[in-house]
């Protein structure tokens, strides 16, 4: 055998071995994309320290150098950055991932959180029954305060009548999640004429007279900082997509009920929703809460 054709035979084994080194170190693994490729990924999560404030976990793979472009004019090279938004969502995202020669993109819409306060679960069975209910947050979003203790969920023994553990005619937790609720069609009410509304609103949705007792005993001292409240109401398909309620065994009927209020200095014209009764029938669930901006 020759020593030029011996020498071509070392380059090529030198070259296999570089290619093959090269897909075995640190951040560059094979995936079904091929091998050594790169892909962009992150999560968001708003902090408790600041409002506004936004910490990005980093989930990309393969890459080395990342480069964010924040929506709102700044940027940052950081792995996992935590960023202040002065102004008002949505911004979009993007995350730019490299490794050498190779990069990729991901982009999101960073929308604003909103704390939920005081939804209170009440749950009708047929008969005397053991039930788990959990919540989960299909886009993001945690659960900040909860009575009787939660953990993983509750699993507690509910009467017909609704009473809960022979000590709760509810259950109440606080949570904050991205704020995807409508404001477009509601109703503008002055201050004085709160509690009425709300018992006339809460009756025309079937709501009992106990539940909206809770209602207003709670809300209505609280509100009165404003001549005038915008009030817009969320049901389930609008609050199903950022909180979701999960039962060990589904009832026939769920009814959900938030009110996202807004307090102003004068009377507005607003377009008004179409009130559809929620079902008191079988085993059912009310719940109602409200949100403020």
């Amino acid at each position: 055998m020759t020593l030029s054709l011996l020498s071509n035979m070392d380059k090529m084994k030198r070259l296999l071995l570089l290619l093959m080194l090269a897909c075995t170190l640190p951040g560059c693994k094979k995936n079904t994309e091929g091998p050594c490729s790169v892909k962009a990924c992150f999560e968001y999560h708003p902090t408790e320290v600041t409002f506004g404030e936004i910490r990005f976990s980093n989930c990309s793979q393969n890459a080395v150098r990342y480069w964010w472009d924040f929506g709102d004019g700044t940027s940052s090279n950081e792995k996992e950055p935590v960023h202040i938004y002065q102004g008002s969502f949505p911004y979009t995202v993007k995350l730019f991932a490299y490794n050498g020669n190779k990069t990729d993109t991901m982009s999101k819409q960073i929308t604003d959180y909103i704390v939920v306060y005081k939804p209170n679960i009440y749950i009708y069975p047929l008969t005397r029954s053991k039930c788990c209910v959990s919540i989960s947050f299909p886009i993001g979003g945690n659960i900040i305060k909860y009575i009787p203790d939660y953990a993983d969920g509750w699993c507690v023994d509910v009467e017909p009548s609704g009473r809960i553990d022979g000590q709760y005619n509810y259950l109440f937790y606080e949570s904050r999640q991205p704020d995807l609720f409508q404001y477009k069609q509601g109703w503008c009410v002055a201050r004085a004429d709160l509690k009425m509304f709300f018992e006339r609103n809460m009756t025309l949705y079937h709501f009992s007279e106990a539940e909206i007792k809770d209602f207003t005993d709670y809300w209505i001292p609280l509100l009165y900082e404003k001549d005038y409240y915008c009030i817009y109401p969320q049901t389930n398909e609008i609050i199903n997509k950022t909180i979701q309620l999960d039962f060990s065994v589904q009832p026939d009927n769920l009814n959900r009920l938030f009110y996202g209020v807004v307090g102003v200095g004068e009377l507005r014209q607003m377009g008004e929703p179409v009130i559809k009764p929620f079902a008191r029938e079988g085993f059912h669930v009310m719940e109602w809460g409200l949100f403020r901006k």
